[in-house]
């Protein structure tokens, strides 16, 4: 396992218009943010311009082509969607990756589709360029959502499938085409630990948000009018953190044997305590959201790896930086 290799960093920043002219803009400052769940990536950059700069006329507008380019290889492309002037030359302008348009709300109904079924399917419907969408294998035997957004709706049925199997997956914009990849495909090659340190970093655990060490699944079968109640639990922690419980209702399309898989499957994700670690420390472009990292931290006996679950990268003149919030696998 390496650790991470801090050095400079060559980067540009490209936008083509609608008319097919592109432009190298000089930002004075630009920022990448991922997030694993929920919202798009982004890309926020200031320019100066004017009118002209470099002797070419630009025409920026809502809809462009936005590119950013570090050491030759394409880290973001997604589409120009707000832009501010201030004064005569300074400019500030925020561009998504295509997940932006999942943001959009519909209604959905699936009988017995896998999650990437559902992510093609969806992506199919509003016209996402799609990538490697990875074969999740687990079909949801019921699965609706009525007025939800898009991304929402994509990763709900995911979940569905690590609730019900255990295995994780991350769904995010790679060069511009929607990916799922298995979790286990996702793990860095390198190692964050104390001498990496550069800027700070904080870490907590805590059995408040996400821990439950009892699984209370409850099915209604409203034709026979029998309640059916399945219980999953752990004595250990429920001695060592008290009884933390989790309830769900139950599909009548589940049989017992899929009830109990489910069960099993809850108590084993959620039977544990939560650990976050935030780093703040020179940049590495690989250490995006949906990425898992080896964290070892000597003071606290902290050895295992993290999923980023944000991550925020700065480009300044000669500077770079990243910002990172990671949850334990």
């Amino acid at each position: 396992m390496g650790k991470i290799n801090f050095k400079p960093l060559f980067y540009q920043l490209l936008v083509q218009n609608k008319n097919g002219s592109a432009f190298l803009l000089p930002a004075t400052k630009i920022v990448w943010k991922t997030q694993r769940t929920g919202r798009a990536g982004s890309l926020e950059f200031d320019f100066v311009g004017g009118d002209k700069f470099c002797g070419v006329a630009v025409s920026l507008s809502c809809g462009d082509v936005v590119r950013l380019e570090v050491e030759g290889e394409l880290l973001f492309y997604g589409y120009l969607f707000s832009m501010e002037r201030s004064g005569k030359e300074t400019f500030s302008a925020t561009a998504y990756d295509q997940t932006r348009y999942l943001m959009a709300s519909d209604t959905y109904v699936f009988t017995g589709a896998t999650a990437a079924e559902i992510i093609r399917r969806i992506g199919g419907d509003f016209g996402i360029r799609l990538g490697n969408v990875a074969e999740t294998g687990y079909r949801i035997p019921a699965f609706s959502r009525d007025n939800e957004k898009l991304l929402d709706v994509m990763n709900a049925a995911l979940a569905e499938t690590t609730n019900n199997t255990g295995k994780k997956y991350v769904l995010y914009d790679k060069e511009g085409a929607l990916t799922l990849d298995p979790l286990e495909k996702m793990r860095l090659g390198i190692a964050l630990g104390d001498p990496d340190m550069a800027t700070g970093f904080s870490y907590a655990e805590s059995i408040d948000d996400g821990t439950y060490n009892k699984i209370k699944l409850v099915q209604n079968d409203k034709k026979s009018g029998i309640r059916s109640v399945y219980i999953y639990k752990n004595n250990a922690s429920i001695a060592r953190w008290g009884l933390l419980q989790y309830y769900e209702p139950v599909d009548t399309k589940y049989n017992a044997a899929m009830i109990r898989q489910r069960g099993e499957t809850l108590l084993a994700l959620k039977n544990r305590m939560q650990k976050t670690f935030r780093l703040s420390a020179r940049g590495d472009v690989s250490c995006r959201a949906g990425m898992a990292v080896y964290v070892e931290l000597s003071d606290l006996g902290a050895a295992q790896f993290y999923v980023i679950e944000s991550a925020k990268h700065t480009f300044e003149g000669n500077d770079y930086s990243m910002n990172l919030m990671m949850k334990a696998v």
